[in-house]
């Protein structure tokens, strides 16, 4: 008798407005809607979900909530969101022009479209949202930092700054929020990472604020593993870093000698000193979140897996 070839599992069907509906897993697993726009962090975070969770939507904006609570979309969203968490992923968008112009002088309706989704989800039964946000939010003029330290506004973080008021909003209202200010996520595929690493091919320094300065840094894949003990964690806010920040010189010199060169400056001021990316401190190395769930990073050293992508080919 032949042997039975493992069944496979369904794939998810996408529909359409961006809103893939995944296959439902059996049993008493935590429901989750996860919004944010298509990318490596989501996906992995996605990937995560699926396996351990019943996720029921992964949606590109928050105005997309709506959809899966429509008829159309009923039969995949159960009962409601009666004790769903949902995820608002809003990680940080590279310096541009284009942007900072947006955010100074056309005020987009992104806070809007959160808010309207953390009460729509509260209305809808659901317990718990779950924010993605950046340390890039701090205006690190406070060291160590910490999650009651100062924030600052600004048009890289201006989807980080949307979904954690939207966050604090849904408590307001009964539910449970968790912040996770995540480190600078990086990854081959993560869009500031491929910058940075571009430009050090070229021999350009675009990590170019005070070399003493800290730059709190997370692997993606630790970063997204962070997701899953953050659907039972007491809600709060909680820096998740690889916990051993460093320098933008240290940064530098391995980037550099991984180019085999040496890296100039590009004198862009929305990357160096006077950019919110890049142009402050900011010394993270919290240990709450670890404590209370037992969630630990695996890649700690940043500045040598950076160099490792410069160097490596394609």
């Amino acid at each position: 008798m032949s042997a039975r070839a493992p069944a496979r599992r369904p794939a998810p069907r996408r529909c359409p407005a961006g809103i893939v509906v995944p296959p439902r897993i059996p049993g008493d697993t935590a429901r989750v809607v996860l919004i944010g726009a298509p990318g490596p962090l989501r996906s992995a975070i996605a990937r995560r979900l699926r396996a351990s969770t019943a996720l029921v939507a992964c949606l590109d904006t928050p105005r997309h909530l709506r959809h899966i609570l429509s008829s159309a979309y009923a039969p995949h969203s159960g009962s409601g969101l009666a004790g769903t968490a949902v995820v608002f992923l809003a990680v940080p968008q590279p310096p541009g022009l284009a942007r900072r112009l947006r955010f100074r002088y056309r005020p987009s309706s992104l806070p809007g479209d959160f808010e309207q989704a953390a009460m729509t989800a509260r209305s809808r039964g659901a317990a718990r949202v779950v924010v993605l946000s950046s340390v890039f939010c701090y205006d690190g003029s406070q060291q160590p930092l910490s999650p009651g330290s100062p924030t600052t506004a600004a048009a890289e973080t201006s989807y980080a700054t949307a979904a954690e008021h939207a966050a604090r909003l849904f408590t307001s209202v009964g539910g449970h929020s968790v912040i996770l200010r995540l480190g600078w996520a990086y990854s081959r595929d993560e869009s500031i990472t491929s910058r940075v690493l571009a430009g050090a091919r070229r021999g350009w320094r675009l990590v170019d604020g005070d070399p003493a300065a800290w730059l709190a840094m997370i692997a993606q894949s630790d970063a997204a593993s962070a997701v899953l003990p953050a659907l039972a964690v007491p809600p709060g806010t909680y820096n998740i870093t690889d916990g051993r920040p460093v320098t933008q010189a240290t940064l530098n010199a391995r980037l550099g000698a991984a180019a085999r060169m040496p890296l100039f400056p590009l004198d862009g001021d929305h990357w160096g000193r006077q950019g919110i990316l890049f142009g402050r401190s900011r010394m993270i190395a919290d240990a709450t979140f670890s404590d209370l769930t037992g969630w630990q990073p695996r890649q700690p050293r940043a500045a040598e897996a950076m160099a490792s992508m410069l160097a490596a080919p394609g």
